[in-house]
């Protein structure tokens, strides 16, 4: 007898391998499900059946239609999340913002999949986000087919999985803000390097010495070097610039020959590393073992 027939016209790798696996968890409860593929036009057809005999001798159509629903609609949403989502958002942004170049589409994309993902509360990947999207879809495919015995795969994600959609299209939203700030950073940085390679500099090293949650700045005589008062009086009458922006001004300024990072571990203030390893490329060293770095929490601003 068969039970379910599923349709699909984008090719799913492994699709078949997936489908089997739930297979064999059956035939393990006793239940042997087998299935025939057929193709007709550009569509291809699994019909999955069961013997006859199984139904007569355990009288239970109902409660196997069940547990083999519940085993289809496991492995279809698996196929959704991990081979359609992909595909889903590369089309979104290719509809939606065509006017992007390719690698630019391609970087967006990147975005858009880690955001999916992305937990803001706690700033890391999130397997939960994933979940709770696959959790929905098979509640999808359970409630569809517990109504029919013929699903197309294709149809029912663009027409049934609305919600679904909206959320791939908010994360494309979102990532094409955060590749616009990005590229804007980016041509900032750009500007800025371009602006201390022209400039003559007026240290050959400054030592920036992170301690106590602060950044000081040390000539190669380690004496502290005093912050441009004129960059204090901006940061006053500007509540948005703070005291980082200010070191980062300092050392723009100086445009030393050679930075030293004393005492970063790689989690405080990365912006300002990351910033100042780009706006100064070549000339940043990292230092984790001298006097300097030892010494680095006892610092103080004289």
């Amino acid at each position: 007898m068969r039970l379910l027939t599923i349709g699909s016209i984008e090719p799913v790798q492994g699709f078949e391998d997936r489908l089997k696996l739930e297979f064999d968890l059956l035939r393990e409860e006793g239940l042997n499900i087998n299935y025939k593929i057929t193709t007709r036009d550009n569509m291809r057809f699994y019909c999955c059946y069961v013997d006859d005999e199984i139904l007569l001798q355990k009288n239970y159509f109902n409660k196997l239609r069940q547990r083999f629903v519940s085993c289809v609609a496991n492995a279809l949403s698996d196929i959704i999340i991990n081979h359609w989502e992909p595909i889903l958002v590369r089309r979104i942004i290719k509809e939606n913002y065509f006017y992007f170049n390719r690698a630019e589409q391609d970087k967006i994309y990147d975005y858009a999949r880690a955001l999916l993902n992305y937990d803001e509360a706690s700033g890391r990947h999130n397997v939960s986000f994933q979940i709770k999207r696959k959790t929905f879809v098979l509640h999808k495919i359970q409630e569809f087919l517990s109504k029919n015995d013929l699903i197309i795969l294709d149809g029912f994600i663009n027409f049934r999985l609305k919600d679904y959609i909206i959320q791939l299209e908010d994360s494309v939203d979102f990532a094409i803000d955060e590749f616009l700030m990005d590229k804007e950073y980016r041509e900032f940085i750009k500007l800025l390097r371009h602006f201390v390679d022209l400039q003559e500099p007026k240290r050959d090293l400054v030592n920036v010495v992170f301690a106590d949650n602060q950044i000081i700045l040390m000539d190669e005589n380690l004496n502290f070097i005093e912050r441009d008062s004129s960059l204090d009086l901006i940061a006053k009458e500007n509540p948005d610039v703070n005291m980082d922006d200010i070191i980062v001004s300092t050392l723009i300024n100086i445009a030393p020959r050679k930075i030293t990072i004393h005492g970063f571990n790689g989690n405080d203030k990365s912006e300002v590393v990351n910033a100042l390893y780009n706006i100064f490329e070549g000339r940043v060293a990292f230092c984790n073992q001298c006097e300097i770095c030892v010494k680095s929490k006892s610092f103080t601003k004289k």
